[in-house]
């Protein structure tokens, strides 16, 4: 699909925080430029009052493509999620870390 053409306008998801909620996204098909280390098939989670946004290179590159191909599906929860057994075997620890 085509990027937002309107000058100015951020191609990429904003730094914020979900208050009320927690996000969960996962990652279906295509290149996910705004996360480093993100593939198909993956899934991110951003539990309520977590601070959370694209790596630091995605926005200036964000600038420049004109077209994305990745396709994911995003959920925000009315009520916090807990990590099952089998969730925390797959976790990537170091994931809170990919912002530096």
């Amino acid at each position: 699909r085509p990027f937002e053409e309107e000058e100015g306008a951020m191609r990429v998801p904003f730094f914020h925080s979900n208050i009320d909620y927690d996000e969960v996204l996962f990652y279906s098909a295509g290149h996910f430029f705004s996360r480093d280390g993100i593939g198909a098939g993956m899934m991110t989670w951003h539990p309520q009052g977590i601070h959370h946004g694209p790596h630091p290179k995605a926005i200036p590159l964000s600038r420049t493509k004109e077209r994305t191909d990745e396709v994911a599906v995003m959920v925000d929860t009315f009520r916090p999620l807990k990590a099952t057994p089998a969730a925390e075997l797959v976790e990537n620890g170091d994931y809170w870390a990919s912002w530096k």
